[in-house]
């Protein structure tokens, strides 16, 4: 199945359902908040997609703010009084053409809604892990490579002026 390149995230779900960020959670909430938001502006970067991310209000007075920590990653944080379930039911049921978008969440009521209006569903215990996995590849690939695989400077010498170097080098002996 394709998994659409734009995902709505709900992002106290998703910090539940990753054991480090829930063991950050239950020390420090905005660190909590601020490593999720590192660890998908990365995510974006590697897998070509969009995420909005919402939080509750959290206790924050007023409307509904969203700031934009990259050009790939939003995060919203909801209307005083408004739960991130309710606000991601509505871009849910508003997001035009079906399929075009997926929804990462472990609550079941969202699932039901994303999936009435024809998006993906994704949970969030297994967007933690294509997550954790995601990094885990990043981090192998910036291994350095091993000495067999070093490169020498004669290696990266044109064969032509490789030539004319060892007939210098020839006539310079004799």
């Amino acid at each position: 199945m394709r998994v659409p390149k734009r995902l709505i995230v709900d992002g106290y779900n998703l910090i539940h359902a990753d054991p480090g960020l829930k063991a950050l959670l239950e020390k420090d909430a905005e660190a909590a908040r601020a490593r999720l938001v590192e660890i998908l502006i990365e995510h974006c970067s590697r897998q070509d997609v969009e995420i909005e991310l919402v939080f509750d209000a959290a206790g924050r007075d007023g409307p509904a703010a969203t700031e934009r920590p990259s050009k790939s990653l939003s995060v919203t944080y909801t209307a005083k009084g408004e739960s991130a379930d309710a606000y991601i039911e509505r871009l849910s049921c508003g997001t035009r053409p079906p399929g075009s978008a997926a929804v990462v969440t472990g609550d079941y009521d969202q699932q039901k809604v994303a999936g009435g209006a024809g998006m993906l569903r994704i949970s969030s215990r297994e967007f933690a892990i294509e997550m954790r996995t995601s990094r885990e590849e990043a981090a192998r690939e910036a291994e350095p490579a091993s000495s067999s695989w070093k490169v020498s400077v004669r290696d990266r010498i044109p064969r032509d002026v490789l030539e004319s170097l060892d007939e210098l080098k020839r006539k310079s002996r004799k």
